[in-house]
């Protein structure tokens, strides 16, 4: 793997081996539409649409950088009991500026912390979402995530992951092989090839490692669920 520059990593993001967005945290708002040349307003709408079917009350969006979708989460659902929506992200940055973005929302959450050592009991959420997240993690990273995602996650819970995927046309294959050139990850590689799709095929959820929905050649829409109730 080629060298990485090196950034400025938070506390919190020290503890991690996975890529950390600190150093972005005042300009990624600007950046992420850029990088997805245009489609990231249209593809969180897909999410939330697709979230608020199933009127979860505890939503917990994993990887949520600056919380641009964590707002869009919270402001669709319904104001009911209880309501609560949290964004967790490594980069201390990045939930400085969720939180100051937020303004007072009650129940609305950003709490600095790993994908891989997610700080909620068991069983604490309806529907967990992910979005341009799991590129950011290597292999073993990516199955850690994904058990701890299975544990907080209720009986009977959503999962919706959005992220580069394997490419399904020319274009696709420029745009994704691109990126893993330009930020030198072996992790987007690993989702190119498959590997995250065979993590997901290895986590125990209903459903396995293949998209519900496709776009821009090479990402995917994944959709799972837990269980209705847990094995004895």
């Amino acid at each position: 793997m080629a060298n990485r520059p090196i950034e400025y990593r938070s506390a919190c993001a020290q503890r991690t081996e996975g890529v950390t967005l600190d150093h972005a945290a005042r300009v990624y708002d600007w950046l992420a539409p850029l990088m997805t040349l245009g489609a990231e307003g249209r593809l969180h709408r897909g999410v939330v649409r697709r979230l608020v079917r199933e009127r979860p009350g505890r939503v917990l969006d994993v990887g949520c950088g600056t919380g641009v979708l964590t707002r869009q989460v919270f402001d669709a659902l319904p104001d009911t009991p209880g309501k609560r929506v949290c964004g967790i992200d490594a980069a201390e940055a990045m939930i400085d500026v969720a939180r100051r973005k937020a303004g007072t929302r009650p129940g609305l959450e950003f709490t600095a912390a790993l994908a891989e050592e997610l700080p909620y009991p068991d069983g604490s959420f309806d529907c967990v979402l992910s979005t341009f997240f799991f590129h950011h993690l290597n292999a073993v990273l990516k199955r850690r995530a994904l058990a701890e995602i299975h544990r907080v996650l209720r009986p009977g819970g959503h999962v919706l992951v959005l992220d580069v995927d394997v490419p399904y046309s020319l274009w696709g294959r420029v745009c994704a092989w691109s990126g893993y050139v330009l930020f030198r990850q072996e992790e987007i590689a690993e989702n190119i090839r498959g590997e995250f799709r065979a993590a997901l095929r290895d986590a125990p959820f209903r459903a396995g490692g293949h998209p519900v929905a496709r776009f821009s050649g090479y990402l995917g829409l994944f959709e799972l669920r837990t269980p209705q109730e847990n094995p004895a």
